[in-house]
């Protein structure tokens, strides 16, 4: 009788053992394999909402569990979706191989109407080239404006020369504080507002958000620490594979049917 009770005392002991492994979480060691640049590669886990990049040599480290779909992406790169399992994890390193995203471009044949006559041609083909700082070659051309509260928060830390008095004042009045906060909050409006335009239809369509409620969806998305990392990967499948997640845990919060 012992005996017996014993037994299934281990089994269930076994079990439960099993049971928890196939729920916890281990850190998957991956590489991306493909003849061009594998450096800056997004691997998002999407059922468990994490997210990396692959370093210089096309390595990258997540954690997984047992049945994660990851999506990789990048602008060269076909999209990869993989489903983790127990033999992945088990013989190591995952390695990876992306498929180079071919881009075709439509065959454009222009047949322009001259008659010959170099100064009549001339008059009716107009080639108004926009002039504008790259255009012209300029130094720092392509350096993005900062912002206004980027442009306040510069001139509170910065000095024309001599003492900081003035940058140190406003280190020690709050004044900086205050402004980096603005600085970070106009970022993430930023961020929240191109979702918007480009996610609208589907967050209220797919996701089921209603059109009062799409703020406030945004809002709460966006305090998810990896809002902005996967807004910046402007990839549309990863930022939907996001927003969906964050919808059915929003829609949940909120009592939405």
């Amino acid at each position: 009788m012992n005996l017996l009770y014993s037994m299934k005392k281990i089994l269930h002991y076994l079990f439960l053992l099993c049971f928890l492994n196939s729920f916890s979480q281990v850190l998957l060691h991956g590489e991306v394999g493909n003849s061009g640049d594998t450096e800056g590669i997004h691997v998002f886990n999407k059922t468990y909402q994490k997210y990396t990049i692959t370093d210089e040599k096309g390595k990258f480290l997540i954690p997984v569990r047992v049945n994660d779909t990851l999506v990789l992406s990048a602008i060269q790169y076909q999209l990869k979706r993989i489903v983790i399992t127990k033999k992945m994890l088990a013989n190591g390193p995952l390695y990876i191989m992306l498929e180079t995203k071919v881009n075709e471009l439509d065959a454009v044949y222009i047949k322009p109407k001259l008659s010959g006559n170099l100064l009549s041609d001339s008059q009716r083909i107009h080639t108004t080239d926009k002039v504008t700082a790259i255009t012209l070659g300029l130094p720092n051309a392509h350096v993005k404006p900062p912002s206004a509260p980027e442009r306040k928060l510069y001139t509170a830390t910065h000095t024309g020369g001599g003492l900081p008095l003035e940058a140190l004042i406003n280190a020690i009045n709050g004044r900086t504080k205050m402004l980096k906060k603005q600085v970070a909050r106009y970022k993430k409006v930023k961020l929240e507002n191109s979702v918007f335009e480009n996610f609208k239809s589907i967050l209220l369509n797919d996701f089921g958000i209603p059109n009062d409620k799409l703020y406030d969806f945004l809002y709460y998305s966006s305090n998810d620490t990896l809002f902005a990392q996967i807004v910046k990967t402007n990839s549309k499948i990863v930022i939907y594979d996001f927003l969906q997640a964050k919808a059915v845990k929003y829609r949940a919060l909120q009592k939405l049917k």
